[in-house]
């Protein structure tokens, strides 16, 4: 079974560096499956199948005649996670910008030293140096085009629902029923990250690619029917179809435009860049005009018989995070506000409408620029109102209404 894909999330030399004065000596240790977990994930990023993919560890593999050091390793979020090294350290709470990253103490980096240069002792592909302080690759790292053609395309898993350990188990379930995964790679948003609900599963050879996709509807996991087609084909369909490629999906060699060219050459026009959260959250909250979210509503129509909001945010939600719901009790349509812009995405993926209830399909479309306005004022009329009310003198005293021992009433919802 193949580790957990391989393109890793780092904490930054800097970072680490800024805070390393503050970090206390640490006697780590860790459980033997977990340093099983250990060696496996260093071997994989040392991989030609993560290398293939992953530019943060080729490019460290073309320097230092190829030794990568500990230190380094030990700052990549899944090796932080196994060791045991705290996440974060620094300003919590609601509002708050998070902590900077927590460095790693010598101790997990010696720790992370003494596991490897063990576990690797008789490998043939990675070799640890003379004072257990970095590791490299025993040969060079050839570039191979020959995993487009062992890797599948699946969909049919939920828009959005990433989870902690959902690649080792969608890995795990691939291995039991078709045979041996070179690597796993997640599908996302470009822009926001979000998770796709898409995988690519490259195979140890094409044969298992082909009886992955043979075995087409009866592979499911966790309740979802998947749907597997080769890359190859994928690709080649997409590109009939004259969509823009997305460059997991690109085959190597070939030539593609940059998705602003791709819009420019039909007629479009490419998504405004998003607001970091911070800038959001920074808004003054008095101002006249309401922020305006482009691409994360997404219209619905089809309502029939009583329904409830949490039945609407529990059908879209299978598609997405879902941050609001505007529906009057009765009306045979409404809008969803998504918490990403995936509005144009979540549309084209349910052409066939979204299922509510027996007999029941609901119709989406992407809502457009003028109705967009009019629900961002509507919410921002509603936020003040709340943030008026909330705001009223609450009158106090022994025996009065809201004092101690007084009738508090309800409190009002934000």
């Amino acid at each position: 079974m193949a580790p957990v894909e391989g393109i890793p999330d780092v904490v930054p030399a800097s970072a680490e560096a800024s805070c390393v004065a503050d970090a206390p000596a640490v006697a780590a240790e860790v459980t033997a499956e977990a340093a099983g977990k250990i060696v496996s994930q260093v071997k994989h990023y040392f991989s030609d199948a993560n290398l293939t993919h992953d530019g943060y560890m080729r490019k460290g593999i073309e320097t230092n005649d190829g030794w990568i050091t500990f230190g380094t390793l030990s700052r990549f979020n899944k090796l932080r996670s196994l060791l045991g090294v705290p996440e974060e350290q620094g300003a919590k709470g609601r509002g708050k910008p998070k902590g900077r990253p927590a460095p790693v103490p010598e101790g997990y980096t010696a720790l992370l030293a003494g596991i490897v240069a063990k576990g690797v002792a008789d490998s043939d592909a990675v070799e640890v140096n003379e004072d257990k302080t970095a590791i490299r690759r025993k040969g060079p790292f050839v570039e191979s085009d020959e995993w487009f053609r062992r890797t599948v395309h699946v969909k049919g898993l939920p828009y959005g629902k990433e989870r902690e350990g959902l690649i080792e188990d969608l890995t795990e379930y691939f291995v039991k029923t078709v045979g041996d995964v070179a690597i796993l790679r997640l599908r996302r948003n470009p822009r926001t990250k979000a998770f796709k609900g898409n995988a690519l599963v490259e195979f140890a050879t094409e044969a298992l690619a082909e009886a992955a996709v043979a075995a087409g509807e009866s592979l499911e996991f966790e309740t979802h029917k998947l749907e597997p087609a080769l890359l190859t084909a994928y690709h080649d369909e997409k590109l009939a179809a004259d969509e823009f490629i997305q460059p997991e999906l690109q085959k190597p060699g070939g030539s593609y435009p940059t998705y602003e060219a791709w819009c420019a050459a039909h007629g479009r026009e490419p998504p405004a860049p998003l607001d970091s959260e911070k800038k959001r959250k920074m808004g003054s909250s008095s101002s006249s005009e309401p922020e305006v979210v482009p691409g994360v509503l997404v219209s619905f129509s089809g309502v029939a018989g009583e329904v409830g909001i949490s039945q609407l945010k529990e059908a879209f939600g299978a598609l997405g995070e879902v941050k609001y719901v505007e529906y009057e009790q009765g009306a045979a349509e409404g809008i969803v506000r998504f918490k990403e812009p995936v509005a144009q995405e979540i549309v084209e993926k349910s052409a066939d409408g979204v299922a509510l209830g027996e007999g029941v399909s609901l119709a989406l479309a992407v809502v457009d620029e003028e109705a967009q306005k009019a629900f961002f004022e509507r919410a921002h009329t509603a936020a003040v109102n709340a943030r008026g009310n909330n705001k009223r003198p609450i009158r106090g005293g022994r025996g009065g209404r809201g004092g101690r021992g007084g009738h508090r009433g309800k409190r009002p919802r934000n």
